[in-house]
């Protein structure tokens, strides 16, 4: 599968009309709403967020509020997030039952931040809902749905809470909130609803229920790497899910085998099945992508022209050739800048001056394998003199890379 993704948001803002958030809401690849299962949506907001558009340009400095359900509660998956950066708002329709409190006390033990949306106060929903006020930093309400009269009598069930007024429309809304203290506000009358639209690049289902299998039989890290080299799309997904959540110090080991290693085998595990619950992996039989066969064309290129200098060569020098082609395309596929990317990552020297200035042996490899993408054949026969190589060696190794992608 690949394409286009689509996913909305809107904005949060406080009385500065400054933005503190966004919600974020699902969208199918043709701009549709409608889904039946509530996990399947908050698990393909959260790949989008996170594998494919990335934090950076999707949420900025603020919070994305994140609607998730009761079955999502009871998963793992929401302690993969940056609990900095991502507010859940817990649905008016969650059954709180013991499972779901305690799930839900564990993740604000752990310092997560939960919202109650819709909020109400009749006796049903309080009592519900009355039980984990403790572990609620966020109380919305739909101004809409909400009786104004009948939140002032019962705005004190929420004290010391942050209030959030949603689907303001009108300048007296937004005033008769303010009045009663609401600190944030949301709807059309702030801003509207903006649709996100970004190049998608989803890996093979199999692929990602293998990999899972095998974190779930604690294969070693070395066999998990090398599952990774057959998934081009997955590991690029990777570095954008590392980008988003994290800072790297690879100076000294850079490799996607080092970024497994610190990403370690439970957060792999339930990044996975996050991907797992969002069906955004492709059936084998799809066809790939453009950007899937630009991929593999890099790493090919790349990987192979080191076979053809007449250099010794260490698995050091093949994992670095590697990360500096899968960095190098997070441009291409995902639109994001190689500085913010370099700002994710602290990679050695040569890493860094290949994917910046095209420095060093590794800046010669990229910028051939550019060269071919490009068609110019001019500067790419110049390149190769430089390392002693001419335009047979490349042809034999394009033909290589050729038949392993019809494989």
């Amino acid at each position: 599968m690949s394409g286009t993704l689509k996913m909305a948001r809107q904005p949060i803002v406080n009385l500065a009309n400054n933005t503190i958030g966004y919600e974020f809401f699902y969208r199918d690849d043709e701009g549709g709403r409608d889904f039946t299962d509530p996990r399947f949506a908050t698990s393909s907001v959260l790949v989008n967020i996170l594998n494919q558009v990335g934090m950076d340009k999707s949420i900025g400095d603020a919070k994305a509020f994140i609607n998730i359900s009761g079955d999502i509660l009871l998963t793992d998956i929401l302690y993969n997030l940056p609990k900095d950066r991502f507010v859940f708002e817990l649905s008016a329709d969650i059954h709180m039952g013991k499972k779901e409190v305690a799930n839900l006390a564990q993740l604000h033990q752990r310092g997560y931040v939960s919202a109650l949306d819709n909020t109400r106060f009749d006796a049903n929903y309080m009592g519900n809902f009355g039980p984990i006020l403790p572990y609620i930093s966020y109380v919305k309400f739909d101004t809409v749905q909400t009786d104004i009269e009948s939140l002032q009598e019962n705005i004190s069930l929420f004290d010391g809470k942050i209030l959030i007024a949603q689907k303001i429309e009108f300048q007296e809304v937004f005033d008769a909130y303010k009045e009663m203290g609401f600190q944030y506000f949301q709807g059309y009358f702030i801003a509207e609803i903006y649709t996100i639209e970004q190049n998608r690049l989803d890996p093979k289902h199999l692929g990602v229920v293998r990999l899972f299998n095998m974190l779930q039989s604690e294969y070693q890290i070395e066999d998990i790497s090398k599952e990774f080299e057959l998934h081009n799309e997955l590991t690029l997904q990777l570095l954008q899910y590392v980008k988003s959540i994290e800072k790297f110090d690879l100076s000294g080991h850079p490799s996607i085998k080092e970024i497994i290693n610190r990403v370690g085998t439970e957060k792999l595990k339930q990044w996975l099945m996050l991907i797992i619950y969002s069906r955004s992996s492709k059936n084998i039989d799809s066809a790939k992508s453009h950007y899937s066969i630009m991929i593999q064309n890099r790493i090919d290129t790349m990987l192979g022209i080191l076979t053809k200098l007449k250099i010794e060569l260490s698995d050091k020098l093949r994992e670095k050739a590697r990360l500096v082609a899968l960095l190098s395309l997070l441009d291409n596929v995902f639109d994001v800048e190689i500085e913010k990317t370099l700002k994710a990552f602290d990679l050695d020297y040569d890493v860094e001056g290949a994917l910046i200035g095209r420095e060093g042996l590794l800046g010669d490899l990229l910028s051939i394998a550019i060269t071919i993408e490009e068609g110019n054949f001019a500067t790419m026969q110049e390149l190769l003199g430089k390392l002693d190589l001419h335009v047979e060696d490349i042809e034999d190794i394009l033909n290589k890379s050729l038949d392993s992608i019809k494989e």
